[in-house]
This record gives C-alpha cells, structure tokens and sequence, in this order.
C-alpha cells in the first residue's frame, strides 16, 4: 500500500517539470525572435566603407595605435638603433661613410621597412633618439602585389640622404605631422609591382658592404693618430680628434649621452674600449683603435704595403723514371 500512494505522489511532480521545461523553453525562445524581430522595423544602419564615412577611420583610431611605421628622414640620425632592436629584420640601412671634410660622415643610401612582415612592437621606437621612426594610425595594406608593401623612405639612392644632427642639448625636435609621409608612400592595392631586379642588378647590389667610393679607414686613422700626438697632453683638443673617430649621431648606445662623452672618457683615460660606437661599426673601431696604439707607443703606424709575391723557381724537368713512376735502376 505505501509504495502505490509514493507513485501516485511521483507522477504529478514529473508531468509538472515537464510543463515548466515546455514553457520556458518558449519563453527563451520568444525573448531570442523579439530581439531578431525588432530589427525589421528599424532604420538598417549599414556603413558604406571606406568612401562613405563621415570621418576616416584613422582619425577615430587612439593616437597610440601601432600601425605603419614612418620614418621623417629630417630628423634621422642614421644611427641605425631602429635596425639593430627590431627582431626579425624587417628594417634595412645602407649607410655610406665619408671623411666628415669633403663629404659627410653618413650618408643613408638606402632605409626600407617592410611593413608586410613587420610585427608592429614597437622596439624599433623605443631606441631612436629623435623620435623620427614612430607608429601611424595607417592600417589599409591590402595590395594585389605583396612588394608593394616595402616603404622606401630614400627614394633615390643616387641622392643619398644625409643625417641630422641634434643641437647639444636638444630635448624637442621638429618633426613633420604623423602620418602624412607613410600616406604618401602607400600605393594603391592594384599598383602594378615594383621592377625585379634583373641577374646583373642583383649582382652589382651591395647592401651592407663596404662602398668603394667610402671612406679609406686605414689613411682616416693615420690622420687622426698624427693629430691626437701633437694635442696628446691637451685634453680638450684630444676628446675632439677622438670625436671625429666616432659616428657623430650621438645615439647614445655607448652608454653615454652623446658622442662627446664617450671621446672624452677615452681622452681622460677613464675608457680604453674602441668598440662601444655602435653606428660607426669596425671603421670607427679601427681609427680608435689606431690613435690609442699610437698615443701609447709615441709613433704612428705605418701604412701597410702590399707584398708582391715572389716568382716561384721553375720546377726542374722530371727524369723519365720519375715520369713512367719507376723507381731509377741501381748504379
């Protein structure tokens, strides 16, 4: 008798959670097509993009959006810190070095960045000096041609753009408004791709060698050595010929503020490294190494010459034994 009244009890409950579950089912999914349906009687909302906006999408983008790089070649230094921190080589530099006399110190041939690969860090910032390498708003990259993604900052490599260099001091630096020289760079997504480069182009391309018409390292440094014995006891005068050893773009990569904190150290005896120059590379470390070797022992070195090589004797006429590779009968 007591398990017929529990089953009469059980059955009520179970056709009762089945209702509930019935309903609320509707009522979710009469919440669900409300919303759906709502939007039949509304105004549609669509955006033309991008010819039909009010306000170009870039201008509504926060000012510290990481888009394309720019790069203001006014204000470069050309001390190569932006191609030495981005990771994945996205940055190339060709600099051309001359005497800092006749011709400038650097001269930049050549500054890319392809923004197809760029990962958009922003390490390539945090180094430069001058701020002339910073992040656009600019975003729109879809091009038929990926080559056409490569930003060439030096148009013309015949004219090779020559560096800035920052007043002593010098905390704020004219810059042209961001954005407007990427713009101008960026071509339309259907441009045709740039000219491949032909066997004998490729062959004559000398991107991060030495330039034939550069600077002769090896004279710069005698110069330089002769002039650091006559001032040898003069300080000031020293720490400047050690100076024109240097880049000159005061970058800062030594460890000290500028260029002349790193010369004066060396003139004061307080640095004996000559490879601290970063943007000088082995040329600069070459000339500091020369004036330091000279101001020890007193003398310059002398100009290495070419040794001609010596003509090699002729080899005597093998004797026919020697030819047929027989050993000669005994006397």
């Amino acid at each position: 008798m007591a398990e017929s009244v529990t089953t009469q009890r059980q059955t009520p409950g179970a056709f009762g959670a089945y209702v509930k579950n019935v309903r609320d089912t509707v009522n979710s999914f009469w919440e669900g097509m409300s919303v759906t349906l709502s939007y039949m009687f509304r105004k549609p909302i669509t955006t033309q993009y991008p010819d039909r906006v009010p306000v170009p999408v870039r201008d509504t983008i926060p000012p510290r959006y990481r888009g394309f790089l720019e790069v203001d070649m006014d204000i470069c230094t050309a001390c190569q810190a932006c191609e030495r921190a981005c990771p994945i080589a996205v940055i190339n530099i060709d600099i051309l070095k001359g005497d800092g006399k006749t011709t400038p110190k650097l001269r930049m041939e050549r500054f890319d960045i392809d923004i197809g690969k760029c990962m958009y860090c922003g390490l390539c910032v945090e180094p430069c000096p001058t701020g002339a390498i910073q992040h656009t708003r600019e975003f729109e990259g879809a091009v038929q041609h990926f080559n056409n993604l490569t930003l060439r900052f030096v148009p013309d490599p015949l004219v090779p753009a020559v560096p800035y260099k920052p007043p002593k001091g010098a905390e704020a630096f004219p810059r042209q408004q961001l954005g407007e020289i990427t713009r101008k760079l960026i071509k339309a997504w259907d441009a045709p791709p740039p000219p491949f480069p032909s066997k004998e182009e490729t062959a004559k391309a000398d991107h991060g060698k030495p330039k034939a018409a550069g600077l002769d390292v090896a004279a710069m440094g005698r110069q330089l050595a002769a002039r650091a014995l006559q001032v040898k006891e003069d300080k000031p005068k020293l720490q400047k010929v050690l100076e024109e050893a240097m880049a000159g773009t005061d970058c800062g990569d030594c460890g000290y503020p500028d260029c002349f904190g790193y010369s004066d150290a060396i003139a004061q005896g307080k640095d004996t490294s000559t490879e601290k120059c970063a943007p000088g590379g082995a040329d600069s470390r070459a000339m500091l190494e020369t004036i330091l070797v000279s101001l020890k022992t007193g003398a310059v070195p002398a100009a290495a010459q070419a040794e001609v090589p010596a003509p090699k004797p002729e080899a005597a006429a093998p004797a026919p034994a020697e030819v047929l590779g027989t050993e000669p009968p005994p006397k």
